[in-house]
């Protein structure tokens, strides 16, 4: 059994102490750039919907969230940034030029050139140590390997065969693969799952060591270690309020690159509820919001303008229908096949977010989204509309019988009740279970409502993802251009759990994802990528709903601030904002 292979991370993804928009003179504490900190004012507070984060460290399950990459954006440096219009640029602050790309010999061979100025917030240079430590501490989830069985991913990084330093200050870093891997540029990149890790705070010659630190990640309460950050801003211990659910950015005084200009970024956690953002907005006492679009919110805000502007888009994130695959019904095949043809998406679309968008429409494939040129509809035609006489069908020939109340049962399974689980305090999702609750009914199925709290928390927490203890779930991934991304979510659970919540995986999808994120031509890269979906559909372990749109509004006030609905999210300049 091979644990090391697990694909890039996805993200999973009352207003009570708020803080007033302010634009009042510097108090920096001082920086290395004291040019810049004179000119500083202000602070913006973001109200985040998403859940408060209880982990910091993003490569492990309970720091996978929208919440803790919001946090991090600007404190784990990156080699390369991801742009709103989905384009990549190398990170100019921490590299000096752009890396370079040669194959020799079928070897496949990097190059990175640091930043003379590039530190650390305690004065230690970033060099090519860390880019060494952030490989192997996440090439392997094999204990025998070295590695941690708490890494979510380790594609591309396991296909590394050596990262060396070399130059007077150990800045050029130059990192060899045993294969090549095709989307090399999402790797030591914060946008796209992790970012550089600090290796004189984390490193330990013994891997078990390092493994438990993974392991235990960054509790939120007890905030980063020592307060590091290699990026424009800084996070300390005492700007994290768990009570209230805040936290305080300040800018990092080691910074090397320009920016803040704001005195501080307050990220202020106001949950999914209209009424809080809205009324934020209003009275001033939030900046800038990015809930999930809703009908109501989306009007209401509108009625703000021109004091305040917002926007939707569609961006590289979607939501689906997973099954638990090892639950007594879901195992079944017919059972999954039967409740996907029990749905009609379309109207799942129209009466959530076709609410609020014209173009939004049903996705038809998992590994590219509707307004990607890669996109294909792969789904077959059992799948495009709902047939309720079909999945009937399929359910009594799996030896279902429907009873009195018009619900079917096994009589080894019991009645076919699916609980429906999705995350706390969410309308969009909360009004799409509620669609799709009387669609599966009059195919003879039982669903129910569940909010569930603890969703993305760890193993530990008996009913979360990880754990496996739900039956279905509605959520979204959120991602990057890089589709290699997906590998962890769809490799079989003997490569390793990964984000394959499902655990249900195919040797042939294993053997094209092998290919997929290997092949250099875009082309040829494209062409698997929709082989693997189209196999997808086969086992049905996972049902694609829409792709999401994104919804971000601010003070109009607050200059530089631009939706980027991919996984950089929407502070991925925050440094760049400034206030009237």
């Amino acid at each position: 059994m091979n644990l090391s292979r697990r694909g890039t991370a996805l993200l999973a993804t009352g207003m009570a102490g708020a803080m007033v928009l302010t634009a009042c003179g510097s108090d920096d504490e001082g920086s290395g750039n004291d040019g810049q900190a004179a000119d500083r004012s202000g602070q913006v507070v973001f109200g985040e919907s998403t859940d408060f984060p209880e982990n910091l460290f993003p490569n492990i399950a309970a720091g996978n969230a929208t919440s803790t990459a919001n946090i991090l954006n600007g404190i784990l440096p990156g080699a390369f940034n991801v742009l709103p219009d989905f384009s990549i640029t190398h990170n100019e602050d921490l590299l000096a030029e752009e890396p370079t790309l040669e194959t020799e010999g079928g070897t496949q061979v990097n190059t990175y050139v640091i930043n003379d100025d590039a530190v650390w917030s305690d004065g230690t240079p970033i060099t090519a140590d860390d880019f060494e430590f952030t490989w192997r501490s996440g090439k392997s989830t094999d204990p025998a390997e070295g590695g941690c069985a708490s890494l979510l991913s380790t594609t591309g990084y396991e296909q590394i065969e050596s990262v060396e330093g070399s130059g007077d200050d150990n800045k050029t870093v130059t990192v060899t693969y045993t294969s090549p891997f095709a989307d090399w540029q999402s790797l030591f990149s914060g946008d796209f799952g992790g970012g550089i890790l600090p290796a004189h705070l984390m490193d330990d010659e013994d891997p078990a060591v390092v493994c438990e630190t993974i392991t235990e990640g960054w509790p939120i309460a007890e905030g980063l270690p020592e307060d590091i950050s290699g990026g424009p801003w800084q996070l300390k211990a005492d700007g994290i309020d768990v009570g209230t659910q805040t936290v305080v950015l300040t800018p990092n005084p080691e910074w090397y690159g320009e920016g803040p200009f704001l005195e501080r970024l307050v990220i202020q956690n106001i949950g999914n509820d209209p009424t809080a953002a809205v009324q934020g907005l209003q009275n001033g006492e939030i900046g800038v919001i990015y809930p999930q679009p809703q009908l109501d919110l989306v009007d209401q805000v509108d009625g703000l303008a021109p004091e305040v502007e917002s926007d939707v888009t569609f961006g590289l994130s979607f939501e689906h229908l997973d099954f638990q695959t090892q639950d007594p019904h879901l195992a079944s095949l017919p059972v999954r096949q039967a409740f996907a043809m029990a749905l009609d998406r379309e109207e799942i679309v129209a009466q959530t977010v076709g609410q609020f968008s014209s173009d939004a429409e049903v996705l038809q494939n998992r590994i590219y989204f509707n307004n990607q040129p890669q996109y294909e509809d792969t789904a077959p035609e059992d799948y495009k509309q709902q047939n309720v006489e079909k999945a009937k069908q399929l359910l009594e020939g799996d030896g279902y019988t429907l009873g009195p109340d018009g619900i079917y049962t096994h009589p080894q399974r019991g009645p076919l009740q699916i609980q429906l689980d999705t995350t706390a305090a969410n309308p969009l999702r909360q009004t799409t279970i509620e669609v799709m609750i009387p669609q599966l009914k009059e195919a003879g199925i039982g669903a129910t409502f569940n909010a569930n709290p603890d969703i993305f928390a760890g193993a530990e927490k008996p009913t979360s993802l990880e754990a496996g203890g739900f039956q279905a779930a509605v959520f979204a991934w959120v991602g990057s251009p890089f589709r290699s991304a997906t590998q962890s979510i769809y490799w079989s659970p003997e490569n390793g759990l990964g984000q394959n919540y499902s655990r249900q995986g195919t040797a042939e999808i294993d053997a094209l994802y092998d290919q997929f994120v290997q092949e250099p031509d875009p082309d040829a890269q494209t062409e698997l990528g929709n082989q693997i979906d189209a196999l997808l559909w086969e086992e049905v372990a996972t049902v694609p709903l829409y792709q999401k749109p994104t919804f971000i509004a601010f003070q109009s006030s607050i200059q530089g601030v631009e939706d980027n609905s991919t996984q950089a999210g929407p502070l991925w300049n925050s440094e760049t904002w400034t206030v009237e």
